[in-house]
């Protein structure tokens, strides 16, 4: 049987493949000057209405909470300031790119410090279609390079349109099945925490932890579904068990690999507020960013592979290979 690698292996292997194929690294810089070169979209129309209508209703009940009120208040006032580019691209399943302050429109020549400004309802909705029908396409382009960059195959596969399009499908399959759970399971028990909160403010938060807890631990058993996918080439009911059994056969490995790989993260996002006082500062942080971002990628789906590699010799699981 031949050595497992270790964590610090699996990593260097991720930023080897992507020096070997750098047009994913590519595709992710382009993305992330993409995100400082447009403008920022805000909702702040929209939240003001809505706080405008939270006090309407508040002073209409007679029940009015002054703390609780300007807490809100400030609360939405906050969002309306904030870029909700990527809070709104759910279908996104490329690298995190946390914009610096300065950045949003920041680099735009004819419209520098301006902002998109959604003031309705369908136009949020017509934003949020939008922006996922952009970045969904282009993360399954990169999904597909990391990939080939950790198989060792070439850029310009031969039949890569066909690979995207099952790549495309079975992940749009998995947010399918995440998504219908989540209605069917998260919603009914998000409104009994929120019924206890109602009730006793104790048992609420008690509720409301537990449901988080819950949450956090379903996406780590869940979290490595498009890497099976990818390199595995299944469909999305055997990439949510292909992800089960590997977390459940390799937990206290795969945790650490995930601590090590988000204090890489946020250790860099510190980094990249720093460098973004400048142009020039910017576009460092859009391209070290996307090195970070695509070689964790790559060693995610090399860690997925090592894994699945070890469990197929003890004959837990089968690859899909």
């Amino acid at each position: 049987m031949r050595q497992s690698a270790s964590i610090i292996d699996t990593l260097s292997e991720g930023y080897r493949a992507i020096h070997r194929r750098p047009a994913a690294l590519l595709l992710v810089f382009v993305f992330n000057l993409a995100l400082l070169m447009t403008a920022p979209v805000s909702f702040a129309p929209l939240f003001d209405r809505f706080d405008s209508f939270l006090t309407r209703l508040a002073g209409a009940s007679g029940d009015v909470n002054s703390e609780a009120q300007s807490q809100m208040s400030a609360l939405l006032a906050e969002l309306g300031q904030t870029d909700l580019r990527q809070a709104l691209a759910l279908m996104n399943v490329m690298p995190r790119f946390v914009v610096p302050r300065f950045a949003p429109g920041a680099l735009a020549t004819s419209s520098a410090g301006a902002v998109i400004t959604i003031a309705s309802i369908p136009a949020a909705l017509l934003t949020f279609v939008v922006i996922n029908l952009i970045v969904f396409p282009i993360g399954v382009l990169f999904l597909t390079l990391v990939g080939a960059a950790v198989r060792g195959e070439p850029v310009l596969q031969r039949h890569l349109w066909r690979v995207m399009v099952h790549i495309g499908a079975a992940v749009l399959g998995v947010m399918a099945i995440l998504a219908t759970a989540f209605v069917l399971i998260g919603l009914p028990f998000t409104f009994v925490a929120a019924l206890l909160m109602a009730v006793n403010e104790v048992l609420g938060v008690l509720a409301f932890s537990l449901i988080l807890v819950v949450i956090i631990w379903v996406q780590i058993y869940v979290g490595f579904a498009n890497e099976a996918i990818v390199m595995s080439r299944v469909g999305p009911l055997r990439a949510l068990r292909a992800s089960f059994e590997l977390v459940r056969r390799n937990l206290w490995g795969v945790v650490g690999f995930l601590l090590l790989s988000l204090l890489i993260t946020r250790g860099t996002e510190v980094i990249w507020e720093m460098l973004g006082t400048s142009t020039f500062g910017g576009v460092a942080a859009a391209l070290g960013s996307a090195y970070i971002g695509a070689g964790l990628a790559a060693a995610r789906m090399a860690f997925y592979r090592e894994r699945l590699r070890r469990l197929s010799e003890q004959q837990v699981i089968r690859p899909g290979v």
